[in-house]
C-alpha cells in the first residue's frame, strides 16, 4: 500500500489534533510506494505516517527511514534514490544520516545531515545518494488544488539551529480572544507549488514575549489555526495541547509530531524555560 492510498481509507471529516513519536511501532512503518513520473513505481525505504488528512488539499506528515534492510537500499545501507516530490510540496528534516542532493535541471549539489531542513518543491527532481548506513528524515507534504505561475525551481536547504539576527514577535487575532503575542518566529519558507505553504522556527520561553508567560517561562495561548492547518516538529521542550470542547490533554516532548486542525479552539502550553518548533502552515488556498 503507498502513501495515496494510505491517506485515502484513514480520513475522517472531523477535526483532530494529530501526534505520534520519532520511534513509531513496527507495525507502522509500511515500504514507501511511489509514481515517478519519468520512471514509473517506485519502492525505497520505510514510511511511518503520523498525521494523514488536514482540513484542506491532500496533507500527510510522518518519517522515512532506510537501511541495509529497507526496499531499494544496499547492502552497506547506502540508497540512491531520484525523486520529484510528486505528491505534494515537501519540507523535511535529517533526523539521522547524511546525503547529497543533487538538483537535476541545475547540477547544484547539497549536502545535507542531521539537522537540516529541506524545502523541496513539487515536481522538481532530485537525486538522493544517502550514505550507509542509515537515514531517518520526519516529512511534511501538501498538495493543493492552485498551482502557482512559476514555482521554485530549487532546493532550499535550512538548518533547526538557524538563528537570525532578528527574530519576529509573533502576533496573531484569535477570534475570541483577540489580538495575542505568542513568543517569536522567523520564516524558512513563504510559498508552495500549488497552494499556501508557509514553514519556519519558533519559540518561547524566559524573556521571550507572549500575552500569558510567568516567571518560569511557562506560555499559555489560545489557538485556532485562522491561517490553516499547523503540522509541528517540536524541536527543544515539552508543550501540552487541550481541546477546548472535549477538554481532552495531549503531551508532547522535543522530537515529537503535532498536527493542529484550522478552526479547531485549542489552547497550547509551552512548558518552561523554552520551547522549540519547526512549523508548517498549509492551506488550499493562495495567499491574498
Amino acid at each position: 500500500m503507498g502513501v495515496n492510498e494510505t491517506a485515502a481509507t484513514s480520513t475522517p471529516a472531523t477535526h483532530k489534533v494529530h501526534g505520534g513519536t520519532q520511534d513509531p511501532p513496527p507495525d507502522q512503518w509500511i515500504p514507501f510506494e511511489w509514481e515517478e513520473p519519468r520512471l514509473g513505481r517506485q519502492v525505497h525505504g520505510e514510511i511511518a505516517v503520523i498525521r494523514t488528512f488536514g482540513t484542506s488539499g491532500t496533507l500527510m506528515a510522518g518519517f522515512w527511514r532506510t537501511g541495509p534492510t529497507s526496499p531499494g537500499g544496499s547492502k552497506d545501507g547506502s540508497h540512491k534514490i531520484v525523486y520529484s516530490a510528486p505528491l505534494g510540496d515537501e519540507t523535511a528534516v535529517v533526523i539521522d544520516g547524511s546525503a547529497t542532493l543533487t538538483v537535476k535541471s541545475t547540477g547544484k549539489r547539497y549536502e545535507v545531515a542531521p539537522g537540516s531542513i529541506i524545502s523541496s518543491p513539487k515536481n522538481l527532481e532530485v537525486t538522493w545518494e544517502i550514505n550507509g548506513p542509515s537515514f531517518k528524515k520526519y516529512w511534511c507534504i501538501f498538495n493543493g488544488t492552485h498551482p502557482v505561475a512559476n514555482p521554485p525551481q530549487d532546493l532550499k536547504i535550512s538548518n533547526i539551529n538557524d538563528n537570525p539576527a532578528e527574530w519576529q514577535e509573533y502576533h496573531f487575532e484569535e477570534p475570541k480572544e483577540g489580538p495575542l503575542v505568542a513568543g517569536e518566529l522567523f520564516f524558512i519558507r513563504e510559498g508552495g507549488s500549488t497552494s499556501t505553504m508557509l514553514s519556519g522556527i519558533w519559540r518561547s520561553g524566559k524573556g521571550i514575549a507572549g500575552s500569558d508567560v510567568d516567571a518560569k517561562g511557562k506560555m499559555v495561548t489560545p489557538y485556532t489555526g485562522v491561517l490553516g492547518d499547523e503540522t509541528i516538529l517540536l524541536l527543544e521542550g515539552e508543550v501540552d495541547v487541550i481541546e477546548t470542547l472535549s477538554g481532552r490533554k495531549h503531551s508532547f516532548r522535543a522530537g515529537d509530531v503535532i498536527g493542529l486542525s484550522s478552526g479547531m479552539h485549542v489552547t497550547w502550553i509551552s512548558k518552561g524555560p523554552f520551547s522549540k518548533k519547526l512549523w508548517v502552515i498549509t492551506k488550499d488556498q493562495l495567499p491574498s
